[in-house]
């Protein structure tokens, strides 16, 4: 059972209940994830040199919210933030949207997950050039979350960081050891630093919420937290393999609870799941990683040189991955003839 094959079977019923409240992003989605690799984007000629044998095969709808497509596209972002990595522990702090300013969120996303990700990591900047141990610099990785493992809507914000700063003045690199910030304390400037942006946008919050949750975690080297942005960075919110079944009303998928670490179901109808996973596509061109500080691109220099100073090598980039089609006649490899594209990506 795959995602793809739930929309073609729910299209029609889906469209009928749920079709006028479709934003241009999720109905765009929507018609890429069910013509994916359908013919809907054209194909590919393939031909073989050895023996007259030639096919084509669809193409892929290069949508960022399929989870057929863009394996490639993660495994480069992963690969990116590996080379700036650095001989120091790291962190993953996670900034929560209030479940009482989700309703704004819904209707003014590409608003909100701005505010949301730049008052993030003004917070840890801030932190860092007020802390005694740091007092400059530190870098940060940010990606945006509109979903819980049960897919409901729940806007969040990790931010991984290296355990260190760069102080400016005395050109010097500050090490973390074992602590950053204090979740609670950060919680505190967030919310000031959210409202009083919300405010300036001409948005005003009559009864501000008063729990706000940032999270600040040890995640040793950073690898595995990488890991776990990255699959959901360009594939969607949900794997193939985790929907269980389908009767032809309902639809069953597994997820790993976070609190309690054990694997649980959710049963939903067909109509719902779907809409489950279009509320958490993003605004037309919106980007929902991000570096900052010393990660940013623009610092690439500044990274090589703390990297010489600790004598760290930065892992060789893999090449990309050539697309390798055997013919079933000959066994000789297959050489790619032309491409047609019928419609740009959604």
């Amino acid at each position: 059972m795959t995602v793809q094959e739930i929309l073609l079977r729910y299209r029609t019923s889906f469209l009928e209940r749920c079709g006028a409240q479709l934003s241009s992003e999720q109905r765009s989605a929507f018609n890429a994830l069910a013509g994916c690799r359908q013919g809907q984007y054209g194909d590919i000629l393939w031909g073989c040199d050895h023996c007259t044998y030639a096919e084509c095969t669809p193409c892929s709808c290069g949508h960022r919210a399929c989870n057929q497509c863009q394996q490639q596209t993660a495994e480069a972002w992963l690969q990116r933030q590996q080379q700036k990595q650095l001989p120091t522990p790291y962190f993953l702090v996670t900034f929560t949207l209030p479940h009482q300013l989700r309703t704004l969120a819904q209707s003014h996303q590409r608003l909100i997950y701005d505010l949301l990700m730049r008052c993030a990591c003004d917070t840890l900047k801030t932190f860092a050039q007020n802390d005694k141990r740091l007092q400059g610099d530190i870098g940060q990785c940010a990606v945006l979350h509109t979903h819980t493992r049960r897919l409901d809507y729940h806007p969040h914000v990790h931010v991984v960081v290296p355990g260190g700063s760069v102080h400016r003045q005395r050109r010097e690199w500050r090490k973390v050891k074992r602590y950053l910030f204090n979740g609670k304390a950060l919680a505190k400037v967030f919310r000031g630093c959210f409202l009083k942006a919300l405010a300036a946008e001409g948005f005003k919050v009559h009864h501000s919420p008063q729990r706000w949750i940032v999270q600040c975690q040890a995640v040793g080297q950073g690898v595995e937290a990488l890991q776990y942005l990255a699959r959901y960075l360009y594939r969607g919110v949900i794997s193939n393999k985790n929907i269980l079944a389908d009767d032809g009303r309902q639809i069953t998928f597994r997820f790993r609870d976070s609190q309690t670490k054990t694997v649980k179901t959710r049963t939903l109808s067909g109509e719902d799941f779907i809409w489950l996973l279009l509320q958490h596509v993003l605004p037309k061109g919106f980007r929902r990683s991000r570096d900052y500080g010393f990660l940013h691109g623009n610092a690439k220099a500044l990274v090589r040189i703390i990297q010489w100073v600790f004598r760290i090598q930065p892992p060789v980039q893999k090449e990309r991955r050539k697309i390798i089609k055997v013919c079933p006649c000959c066994q000789s490899v297959m050489k790619m003839i032309s491409i047609r594209r019928n419609t740009a990506p959604g």
